[in-house]
């Protein structure tokens, strides 16, 4: 469908309307856009201009598959500030009770460092950095996809599990506990979208509910008790690997303007923007460590990362600019 939108010059109020047309068209400008389904008839439906119709050869299926980050509510509970790292290797952490929409009082304790990691969130995300600013504690079994049993916490963690036990009344009461655990008798303290992508060495990261595409590649993290796997939690999404060479190649693509100009014809900026449901339309090849511009794409992202860890962001531009040329190459734009 073609079509037509107009809008009011910059600067102009509000237009009465028994405006003339001749005194209404000075005020407004136009500008002609395609709308059709993406994907299939029933797809999210894609508004694109004429100038950008070249965009569509971004479009097909992706080799690599998007997913939310680990959901850890309530906050209140799961996320923690670590006070001080004893000589035993445990910590004494307080959680953070006043994030999130649950009361919940605050504790401080005594907590086996092994379920702690860095977190970061969409707020702690920049283009090619995201730096770790919290922590959660994560008892989620990755391979069974519940929480770790009541007899290992007890018996290997009773600190961990005596600190959960505090919280067990609330735990209990999360909509999502009821209709996916409760029936089948989990721990009380499981949790969501957390499975072995959760720990892989490297991810790619983004900022969900957002007005772009805003990506970074995150990997381990020197906590005050031991390097650690970053965990990216649920206001973000990502695609993991367990190739460094992988992830910043995925990440300049996802980075450069023709896909987030691509992403933004189908996707409105707010709660639904970013989502993993969004990189499901961009024809992302696999990585081969062979291929000349995927080992340039790789190249690009580790030395902007490395810019911008640096504060020479003045320094991104030249290869922000061979990052658009390189896309535009791999998807014959």
């Amino acid at each position: 469908m073609k079509y037509t939108l107009w809008n009011r010059k910059k600067g102009v109020g509000k237009i009465s309307t028994d405006t003339t047309l001749n005194i209404a068209l000075s005020l407004l400008q136009k500008k002609l856009l395609v709308a059709r389904p993406i994907s299939k008839p029933t797809g999210s439906w894609q508004t694109i201009s004429k100038k950008q119709i070249d965009l569509r050869a971004i479009e097909g299926e992706n080799f690599y598959k998007a997913r939310r980050g680990a959901s850890t509510d309530p906050y209140g509970v799961f996320w923690l500030e670590i006070i001080q790292v004893k000589s035993d290797g445990n910590l004494i952490a307080s959680n953070l009770f006043e994030k999130g929409k649950w009361k919940i009082k605050q504790v401080t304790e005594v907590l086996e460092s092994e379920f702690v990691y860095p977190a970061v969130s969409g707020k702690n995300i920049d283009r090619w950095n995201a730096t770790p600013r919290e922590y959660v504690l994560i008892v989620q079994d990755p391979k069974e996809r519940k929480g770790y049993s009541e007899m290992i916490m007890k018996n290997n963690y009773p600190r961990t599990y005596s600190y959960l036990l505090k919280f067990k009344e609330i735990l209990l009461s999360r909509a999502a506990y009821k209709k996916y655990y409760a029936d089948s008798n989990h721990p009380f303290y499981s949790q969501y979208n957390i499975a072995d992508y959760s720990f892989t060495r490297y991810k790619v990261v983004w900022k969900r509910m957002a007005n772009d595409i805003i990506a970074t590649v995150i990997s381990q993290y020197k906590t005050p008790f031991d390097y650690k796997t970053i965990i990216s939690t649920d206001t973000t999404s990502l695609i993991a690997t367990d190739d460094e060479n992988e992830a910043h190649y995925i990440c300049s693509i996802i980075n450069s303007v023709p896909v987030r100009e691509f992403i933004k014809s189908y996707s409105s900026a707010g709660r639904g923007f970013g989502a993993p449901s969004v990189m499901q339309h961009i024809a992302i090849p696999k990585f081969e460590s062979q291929n000349e511009i995927h080992k340039k794409l790789t190249m690009i992202s580790k030395n902007c990362h490395k810019l911008k860890a640096e504060g020479k962001e003045n320094e991104l531009g030249r290869l922000e600019d061979d990052n658009v040329e390189l896309v535009r190459t791999l998807f014959g734009i």
